[in-house]
């Protein structure tokens, strides 16, 4: 990339106390959404309706949830304001997300329930109780059962939320020196986890999950993915005081792709292979904080790019709908296929990879999409804004002092956030 276009993708900007400016939508941001969404997508479809030479590389869209926590943390950060009170906060975040969970959770329920096997009835109404009131990741045993896998990361974000008001109010006051050893503290804590779970439970031919409650928990807690959250915390407030990357849109998706590939040559080592949890969050967590800075950078400075197109937008919007019932609907399909009443049975015994499954998963994605676009429109924005205008308004603004006023920086609104925000 040329420095002449490098330097239209990250103008100046004058550095701010928290609230001053306007909160403008950052689409491009958006628009990743869905990639995301679309990429934890793929990584079911490699368990449920398996592809031919393709399962290492839909294996590493289960990095997508790494994504969406650190731009959970880069959004709130970014539209983070000194007259937030912490109530009307909650009450945004609990707008956001609940009335679509619990669809996520229901649904599945209801569909799983007639199947189930004499006496586990009762614990898959508390394995789906426990997503539905976001504590279901501090259970070990309940984060990968229940009737959606998916909605653990929920629970996640609901221990991001907690701590936010409080993290945010110290991060965005921070020196660009101490957020940046901040940000190198954050990846080495998050490589440290990995490597003490590594020596608690070395890698073997046939990984299992029985008596690793401590691997399921390590690895899937809110507690192991805070700094990925936190990581994005600390890029947005470092962009806020005027830093901007070096690295381009191209750079840094460039820099991704290279660590995607590198992790895909790598596919058969033991450290990735013969382990429960390999370390694909810890690689790619700095590169996509990288990628939401260079993409944030470039609308600020007014650049044109297809992840603002209207489809794209839409889609990302769609995205957390996307994301919560994505498995229900290829569950559902792959079960009748293969004639599977457990979603065990499908990591217990895969299936065998057949390009007939192609078609099955097309029609999964047209399905998932269409219902999306419908409780997007009818159910999950009208409740969305039903609830914020009387659980989560936001204080007014105080108006910025005259010397701030005239600020070229903007910032997305909250509703640019993730598909788990």
């Amino acid at each position: 990339m040329t420095s002449s276009a490098q330097k239209r993708e990250s103008p100046p900007v004058t550095p701010r106390t928290p609230g001053a400016g306007p909160a403008a939508r950052l689409d491009s941001l958006t628009g990743l959404r869905w990639i995301a969404a679309f990429a934890v997508f793929l990584s079911h479809v490699s368990t449920l309706l398996p592809l031919p030479h393709t399962d290492a590389v839909f294996a590493l869209g289960s990095s997508g949830v790494t994504f969406f926590f650190v731009l959970s943390g880069f959004v709130l950060t970014w539209t983070y304001m000194a007259s937030d009170r912490i109530g009307p906060f909650y009450g945004r975040r609990f707008a956001r997300i609940w009335p679509m969970l619990a669809i996520g959770v229901l649904v599945p329920l209801l569909l799983q329930l007639p199947d189930a096997p004499k006496g586990q009835a009762n614990t898959l109404i508390l394995m789906a109780l426990s997503a539905g009131l976001l504590y279901q990741a501090w259970v070990p045993s309940w984060i990968l059962g229940g009737t959606s896998p998916v909605t653990w990361s929920l629970a996640c974000e609901a221990f991001f939320y907690a701590i936010f008001p409080f993290a945010a109010k110290y991060t965005v006051r921070r020196s660009l020196r101490w957020l940046g050893w901040a940000a190198v503290a954050l990846v080495l804590v998050g490589w440290g986890i990995r490597v003490w779970l590594w020596q608690l439970y070395p890698p073997q031919a046939r990984p299992s999950f029985t008596g690793m409650d401590g691997l399921i928990f390590g690895t899937y807690s809110p507690i192991a993915r805070l700094w990925e959250f936190l990581l994005g915390m600390v890029a947005a407030a470092a962009v806020r005081k005027g830093w901007r990357s070096p690295l381009g849109v191209r750079s840094a998706t460039a820099l991704l792709v290279a660590g995607l590939f590198a992790l895909w040559l790598l596919r058969d080592e033991t450290w990735r292979l013969y382990v429960a949890f390999d370390a694909l969050g810890q690689v790619t967590a700095p590169l996509y904080a990288l990628v939401v800075v260079a993409v944030a950078q470039r609308d600020l400075a007014g650049g044109t790019s297809w992840l603002r197109t209207k489809p794209m937008v839409a889609l990302g919007e769609w995205s957390y709908a996307f994301y919560l019932l994505h498995f229900t609907v290829l569950f559902e399909i792959s079960s009748t296929v293969f004639d599977r009443k457990n979603i065990v049975e499908f990591y217990m015994m895969p299936i065998g990879a057949s390009w007939s499954n192609a078609g099955w998963a097309v029609l999964a994605l047209f399905v998932t999409v269409t219902i999306c676009a419908i409780l997007y429109r009818f159910y999950e924005r009208p409740s969305e804004l039903w609830l914020r205008a009387r659980i989560g308004r936001r204080t007014p603004r105080v108006p910025a002092p005259q010397n701030q006023a005239t600020t070229t920086e903007s910032r997305p609104s909250e509703s640019s956030s993730t598909p788990m925000d």
